[in-house]
């Protein structure tokens, strides 16, 4: 509700009162009874005083007449009282690290799904969804703003970069894949940091992606598809590279920053200051190379394979030991 607050704030410095209402009536008419259930069973009157509130929310921010400041005044009161509803369904889990990014990443998920609803070819089709999903990114970043402090230093330096990006991907109306690749490694980030990464068992396989999408991105720039390329440079780091980290810096740590210095920052900083293809092209065959001793150092199998395939010889074994036992003797 907070991210439909905000827009009708924007829409409404904007003077554009068509947009302003249709942000106003979301919350009553697409959020309330999702949370009105869950508010009924800690405080019936409160719940009345939701819907009482929200129902009033178009009338009061964008009706003929009604000043700037009065809306104001109207979407503080509704903010104020989310706040208490919040309180109250949720109590204290609000105030932790974990529920706090499973907001964020929530906010971050449902950003992808309508900006993708609303952008194509880099036009906005859909300017509701389009506002909606730039309103839900500010909130993940406001409630990020919280708990930023309790992040490690190089987390939230990653996840500082790429909230830069992410949001200047929707200013330019980026590809849709690119918005998904931005927000999924600030979700990323946060996962590791909750402890709740997804485990990997085919590592190997970020190697190669890695690879292809460097080389790929190498052909792009030359041809002068900039944004192309920084597309696929992003990607190879947020959607391979970063599940490597944990693995390559284990086993070298030095390898791992450098390789993550050289994709995350130089390869990137040089494709958006229009460094000379040949530049491009020699520091993306220097990451390559040094992805050949990645190769090495990353297991082919995962924990689990490596669980599996144990189970298996094992259980190999045993069956030789049970034949061996039944053949008879000389």
């Amino acid at each position: 509700m907070l991210g439909h607050f905000h827009a009708i704030e924007n829409n409404l410095d904007e003077n554009n009162r068509q947009l302003a209402t249709t942000h106003a009536l979301h919350p009553i008419v697409e959020l309330y009874d999702l949370i009105s259930p869950e508010l009924q069973e800690h405080d019936t009157e409160l719940d009345s005083e939701l819907k009482q509130v929200l129902f009033e929310l178009n009338d009061k921010t964008t009706s003929a007449g009604i000043t700037r400041e009065q809306a104001q005044e109207a979407i503080d009161e509704a903010r104020d009282l989310v706040d208490v509803v919040r309180a109250t369904v949720v109590g204290d889990k609000y105030d932790g690290t974990n529920f706090k990014i499973k907001l964020i990443i929530g906010l971050l998920e449902t950003a992808q799904i309508e900006y993708e609803e609303a952008v194509s070819g880099g036009e906005i089709k859909k300017m509701t969804e389009f506002q909606d999903g730039s309103a839900f990114v500010w909130q993940s970043q406001q409630i990020y703003s919280t708990v930023e402090s309790e992040i490690p230093e190089h987390e939230a330096e990653e996840i500082a970069e790429f909230y830069d990006d992410l949001l200047s991907a929707f200013d330019s109306r980026s590809d849709p894949e690119t918005i998904k690749t931005l927000a999924g490694g600030i979700i990323h980030e946060l996962e590791v940091v909750a402890g709740e990464e997804s485990e990997v068992t085919e590592l190997t396989g970020y190697v190669e992606n890695i690879r292809n999408l460097l080389t790929e991105a190498k052909e792009e720039y030359a041809k002068g598809e900039t944004d192309e390329a920084l597309s696929l440079a992003t990607k190879a780091y947020l959607d391979n590279f970063e599940y490597l980290e944990s693995a390559v810096g284990a086993q070298d740590p030095e390898l791992n920053e450098e390789v993550e210095e050289m994709m995350r920052e130089e390869l990137r900083d040089m494709i958006k200051n229009g460094a000379p293809a040949g530049e491009v092209s020699s520091h993306i065959d220097g990451i390559l190379l040094k992805m050949d001793q990645v190769a090495v150092i990353v297991p082919e199998f995962g924990p689990m394979a490596f669980v599996v395939l144990g189970i298996a010889i094992i259980a190999v074994l045993i069956v030789g030991i049970k034949q061996q036992k039944l053949v008879p003797k000389l």
